[in-house]
């Protein structure tokens, strides 16, 4: 995406942006000439200097412009769904409230809602989410996420799907997040693995000098700002008052599959954390 007349970068992060450690430093400087830093205290990465919300306000505009399925749509991506489910199920009550975080196209918030789900979405682009909200008949939010009034809104289950790797203050989100959710509810978040095998091996490449294309193309800098390992995401979590209660890779195998299919693609990349993505249930912690 080209855009012209606009200032594309805030000036750049002199702490980090997620513990406030001043022991960060450059990691690459990617194909896209995005500075990708890192964090020697809390293992968060992080473009540095990160987009301004001007142009990220752009961008998202003509982004969520092919974003609206057709009709078929969800029953294409039922199956992710129902894998999703069969983790979320195991810690949460009977359906209850719950809250698309970043629901994009919407297919997440309308199988959520097949199956007795109350459910209200939210993301960033107004037009785009005033499709979704008329398509799927549902309660669907938009514009900046700290300026929304929620009320008194408390939430069983709240549902981010490869979000805050885009958000510019996952910090302050995460925070909010936490004051929307009720005190026995649980958060659903999953994220690219920045600590994958594949990530691991092509930036040893790169470093060796053995692999000279499309330097760092593996953080997605077009529109990804943050960079998260199992690690880092459970501690910045732990920051913002959750508890982590399972992690593990983002797999399509379930215990229907075969015992050979769940260890090769399942059970051995978890142990691993090898695949290229990752999630995590989490709920509050319980006061003492």
């Amino acid at each position: 995406m080209v855009v012209t007349d606009i200032v594309k970068y805030d000036p750049p992060y002199k702490a980090c942006p997620a513990c406030n450690s001043s022991q960060i430093g450059l990691l690459l400087k990617d194909f896209r000439e995005n500075h990708i830093f890192s964090c020697k205290q809390c293992s968060v990465q992080f473009m540095n200097p990160i987009f301004s919300d001007e142009y990220l306000q752009h961008y998202y505009a003509e982004y969520y412009e092919g974003e609206i399925p057709e009709a078929n749509y969800m029953k294409a991506h039922q199956r992710d769904n129902e894998v999703k489910f069969q983790f979320i199920e195991r810690y949460t009550q009977p359906p209850g409230k719950a809250l698309d975080f970043g629901c994009g196209n919407g297919n997440f918030a309308e199988y959520a809602k097949m199956r007795g789900w109350d459910v209200i979405g939210y993301d960033v682009d107004g037009d785009a989410m005033n499709k979704v909200s008329e398509r799927l008949g549902i309660e669907v939010e938009s514009g900046p996420f700290e300026s929304i009034d929620w009320k008194e809104s408390k939430f069983d289950l709240i549902h981010a799907y490869h979000v805050i790797e885009h958000l510019k203050y996952p910090m302050r989100d995460l925070k909010k997040l936490h004051n929307l959710l009720a005190d026995n509810g649980f958060l659903y978040i999953a994220v690219p693995n920045i600590n994958a095998l594949s990530v691991r091996v092509k930036f040893r490449l790169e470093k060796l000098g053995l692999r000279r294309k499309n330097i760092g193309k593996y953080y997605d800098s077009e529109h990804h700002i943050f960079y998260y390992s199992p690690k880092s995401l459970t501690a910045m979590l732990d920051k913002c008052g959750f508890e982590v209660v399972f992690s593990m890779n983002a797999t399509k195998v379930t215990a229907e599959h075969s015992k050979i299919a769940q260890f090769f693609a399942r059970d051995l990349p978890n142990a691993l954390y090898s695949n290229g993505a990752f999630f995590i249930i989490a709920t509050k912690k319980k006061s003492a």
